[in-house]
């Protein structure tokens, strides 16, 4: 019923009386970038020229229904996606009072301290937010949102709840798969006073992953619980199936205009399964000298698997059961297990240095380069070079 709501006024088909004038805005990141050196991949891109990855054009729409009810809409074309148009947001929001709003519907998770413009890459001073942290498969929900805004003597301060479920796409073993996490609660606050902010976000849920691979190697494993009596409760250890989840998020942000600095840290946790606890941060430094922008981030992400070790340490590399089906498919499983842990650990870091110039109201001109490192595996190594255009109308 309120999608129908908000497709009917966002459409202009409700009477005046009902929905007022539709606000749209746009906004658009066009961006292109490559590696510099012959064999290099890193955050989609390659030695050829591409404007894929990162480029995309959004829309919002936004109608009040009455002095408190309003809708909106946000359509966005990834050029990661072919450009299909997404409706990513679609809710409808009340202000109870001049403190309290709630919002219902499709909206974004709150996530991160940019998670509100996260698209509009006009808002902030990157091409594209630090991936080691900002890289989740999970930025939208379905459920409500409570915000509280107020004052405390020179402090302005920010509550903001969140519930509902979240569904989207990820990826296990390398496949696509399905992920979903139902009882999503997110508690977050946010405070300034001049030019000093902070913030710090707790987010649990239950986490289901699922793709047919991964899927028939649990199931493999939980086959040869006769022969071998732990796989069965190494299959469950590994599988995500309604397994208590965590996201940690702290920002400090200091702005005094002509310079500023900024740090962001995000933990993820996920109990009993495959998914390495994930650590990333970032600091990130720059100078505003009139229309010119230049900045500077450093980034790293870490994930331990030492409990995913820990599940299968005990599991033998081979078996003699006499028969040779028999030993040969256990000689298989043993080795995606060994391959799917090892594959959840991770250690990298990045450095970026950019500028911006902001040619008029609503249009930035931004390039950058960035030197990505991985510490497990230096063939993974690259150095990025993008620019791009972020506007807004």
């Amino acid at each position: 019923m309120k999608y129908t709501l908000v497709a009917a006024c966002l459409a202009g088909l409700s009477a005046p009386a009902i929905c007022a004038e539709p606000q749209i805005n746009g906004f658009a990141n066009f961006i292109g970038g490559m590696t510099l050196d012959d064999n290099e991949t890193v955050y989609g891109y390659d030695d050829n020229i591409s404007f894929s990855p990162a480029t995309l054009f959004g829309l919002q729409v936004r109608t009040d229904i009455n002095d408190r009810l309003s809708a909106t809409a946000q359509i966005v074309g990834r050029g990661s996606e072919d450009f299909d148009l997404d409706f990513e947001w679609a809710y409808m929001s009340y202000a109870i009072n001049d403190n309290t709003n709630i919002s219902a519907g499709r909206l974004r998770l709150p996530l991160f301290k940019y998670s509100a413009y996260l698209d509009v890459g006009y808002a902030y001073h990157w091409l594209t937010p630090p991936q080691s942290v900002y890289n989740v498969d999970y930025n939208n929900i379905d459920g409500i949102r409570v915000d509280y805004q107020n004052y405390m003597g020179e402090w302005e301060y920010n509550l903001q709840f969140t519930a509902g479920v979240v569904e989207t796409d990820t990826v296990i073993a390398g496949a696509p798969a399905e992920l979903s996490i139902d009882n999503v609660v997110t508690a977050s606050f946010d405070v300034t006073r001049d030019w000093f902010s902070a913030r710090a976000l707790y987010g649990m849920g239950k986490v289901t992953a699922r793709n047919n691979d991964f899927g028939q190697f649990i199931a493999g494993l939980r086959q040869f619980s006769a022969v071998i009596p732990n796989t069965a409760d190494v299959a469950s250890n590994l599988e995500a199936d309604d397994d208590s989840g965590r996201f940690i998020e702290v920002a400090v942000d200091i702005d005094k205009y002509d310079w500023f600095v900024g740090a962001e840290f995000t933990r993820v946790e996920v109990d009993n399964t495959a998914i390495a606890v994930n650590d990333a941060w970032y600091v990130t430094a720059g100078l505003r000298l009139g229309q010119f922008t230049p900045h500077i981030t450093y980034e790293e992400e870490e994930a331990d698997n030492g409990d995913q070790l820990g599940y299968i340490s005990g599991l033998p590399a081979a078996i003699a059961s006499g028969d040779a089906v028999t030993d040969g498919t256990w000689a298989v499983l043993y080795q995606s297990a060994q391959g799917i842990v090892a594959a959840q650990k991770a250690k990298t870091s990045a450095v970026t240095v950019g500028v911006r110039y902001d040619y008029e109201p609503g249009l930035a001109l931004k390039t950058d380069i960035t030197w990505y490192s991985d510490d497990l595996n230096a063939a993974r190594d690259a150095t990025l070079l993008r620019f791009g255009v972020n506007y807004t109308f």
